[in-house]
């Protein structure tokens, strides 16, 4: 009996030496993370960072460290055996910078497809964890009023055409005197080429000598405004010759305000 004892306990000796650097390294591998925030928002044709942080529990050797962002599971930007590789217009940090647990993707001149889900790896020894997060893009709408001569007593129509916005969802409408006007259509947004999207927005009505210095105006709210943006017309009828007080052009940075 004190034979198998004595086994026992030296069994016990070996299997809790075993044991020991086993404990060790599930620890080690517990403290081993990649953080990424949820979203991240830019402007289109603006630089986006992706942010992605690690943490390997201690210092980072580059020999054994492995960087990968996938996009739609394409790779688009990786650090394998110490050397960094992206899509020309992606970037991932700089050596140092990996050092200290920054993973984060850069990006510049983002575009509209260029949204969506990207996800980032890190593998460190035999190890790899990741973590997620979605770029949502934004374009502020411009707004254009065509310059348009009218009759009294005439029908006519005012366009106002929102180009360049994303994403779809868009709240548009023509005012008069601050306080929205009915009849008027919308058209359905059409997609640029870049993704973007146009619409236009039709008031069709007879002006009549009444409506002499009324204020019409196209009003367009988008989430990637700070603040709503309006433009005005003032409508001059005078006497046989009526005609709109138009700009030539009217763009995004020549009339906003907020309601």
């Amino acid at each position: 009996m004190a034979t198998v004892a004595g086994q026992t306990d030296a069994w016990a000796l070996r299997l809790g030496g075993l044991l020991l650097p086993l404990l060790f390294l599930g620890t080690a591998g517990s403290q081993r993370q990649v953080t990424t925030a949820p979203s991240s928002t830019a402007r289109v044709g603006s630089g986006a960072l992706l942010q992605c942080r690690f943490d390997v529990g201690g210092p980072v050797a580059l020999d054994s460290l492995r960087v990968m962002w996938y996009f739609l599971d394409q790779e688009v930007a990786s650090f394998k055996h110490s050397r960094s590789q992206a899509w020309p217009r992606a970037s991932l940090p700089s050596h140092k910078e990996l050092k200290s647990g920054d993973a984060s993707l850069s990006l510049v001149a983002v575009t509209v497809p260029d949204g969506g889900l990207y996800r980032c790896v890190v593998g460190y020894g035999t190890q790899q964890h990741h973590g997620e997060t979605i770029l949502r893009l934004l374009a502020a709408p411009t707004l254009s009023v065509p310059r348009k001569p009218v009759v009294a007593d005439a029908e006519t129509s005012l366009l106002c055409h929102v180009g360049r916005f994303y994403p779809e969802d868009v709240d548009v409408a023509w005012l008069r005197d601050g306080e929205v006007l009915q009849g008027f259509t919308r058209s359905s947004p059409q997609r640029n080429a870049d993704g973007t999207f146009n619409l236009t927005l039709t008031y069709t009505f007879t002006p009549a000598r009444s409506n002499a210095d009324s204020i019409l105006s196209c009003y367009v709210r988008h989430e990637a405004l700070e603040q709503p943006l309006q433009e005005d017309v003032s409508l001059d009828i005078r006497g046989e010759s009526p005609h709109w007080d138009l700009p030539a052009a009217l763009t995004l940075d020549t009339g906003e305000l907020g309601m």
